[in-house]
């Protein structure tokens, strides 16, 4: 009897409310572009929403095998759609930095892939990392520079 004591406390422990409210369960949605301005360039930063306008949805299908990217210019924004192409195994993503203004309707975004870190375990199946970022300009003139 004395050793089912602790698996008790632990399961009561596990359904008592933490904080003001309970864990959520839904997806982080992006927030606001965060602007930063200096003297010669701005820098933001917005991810794009997973409901992207139907041509963002087909430049997503071409780039998502082969890799590369494209500008699709929808809803006052350009959206910059970015694949790897076909990685070995799970745990690759494509990791932007901030995209930085430089000149009207002139931006920079610098984008790398990163992979699974060695010696972890990886799911055994072939991936194919995309990106999306949106960039409130839709005359935006994108540079991408793949690292």
């Amino acid at each position: 009897m004395l050793s089912m004591l602790p698996g008790l406390l632990l399961a009561a422990a596990l359904t008592l409310p933490v904080g003001d409210s309970a864990l959520s369960l839904s997806h982080p949605t992006p927030s606001a572009p965060v602007m930063k301005e200096s003297a010669s360039e701005m820098v933001f930063d917005e991810t794009a929403a997973a409901s992207y306008p139907p041509a963002v949805k087909e430049a997503l299908k071409k780039v998502r095998k082969n890799g590369g990217h494209t500008v699709v210019r929808a809803h006052g924004k350009a959206y910059v759609v970015i694949g790897a192409g076909q990685r070995p195994t799970g745990g690759y993503s494509l990791v932007a930095d901030p995209v930085k203004k430089t000149g009207p309707h002139s931006y920079t975004l610098k984008v790398r892939v990163q992979a699974p870190a060695s010696g972890t375990m990886k799911t055994q199946v072939i991936s194919y990392p995309t990106l999306v970022v949106a960039i409130p300009d839709q005359q935006a003139q994108v540079k991408v520079q793949m690292r």
